[in-house]
């Protein structure tokens, strides 16, 4: 019997109940790459350390995640294109599952 606590103590959930377990999200198999080194004020194309699948491509500026095809595009395997030009002192970063 599995027990689930809740405010007023705990409560006997039935054997029988129907779970969901969800496994190979990718989410281990992402690559983490900082670009921030280059961020010079003027640059909007940045190159990702090693190639990536398409379509898997996560780019955060300043910590917030970006929109694919509103905040970047994919350009290449290796290449992204943002739509606004980062400035000095502020960070690139991305995260990808390696091809």
């Amino acid at each position: 019997m599995l027990k689930q606590y809740r405010r007023h103590g705990w409560l006997d959930i039935v054997d029988d109940m129907p779970f969901v377990f969800i496994t190979g999200t990718g989410i281990a198999d992402m690559k983490k790459a900082d670009l921030t080194s280059q961020v010079d004020g003027s640059r909007t194309v940045f190159t990702v350390p090693s190639s990536y699948s398409s379509n898997s491509l996560r780019v955060y500026y300043n910590g917030i995640r970006q929109e694919a095809g509103n905040g970047f595009s994919e350009t290449s395997s290796t290449t992204f294109t943002l739509t606004f030009i980062p400035q000095d002192g502020e960070t690139i970063s991305v995260d990808y599952q390696e091809s």
